[in-house]
């Protein structure tokens, strides 16, 4: 994967995390550490997999 699809499907998936939680009704900085969580749960597994492909 590269830096580019990286970019493009962690902004996707923050839109999603953030629009979802309004939609279940949760409050803004519930909202923001959600994003911080699955941003950097997404990070890991990027590392990861990059680490193991090389």
């Amino acid at each position: 994967m590269s830096k580019k699809i990286y970019n493009v499907l962690t902004f996707t998936i923050g839109g999603l995390v953030v629009l979802g939680g309004r939609y279940i009704g949760l409050s803004l900085i519930e909202r923001i550490i959600a994003f911080i969580v699955i941003g950097g749960l997404f990070e890991i597994i990027y590392r990861k997999t990059k680490k193991e492909n090389k």
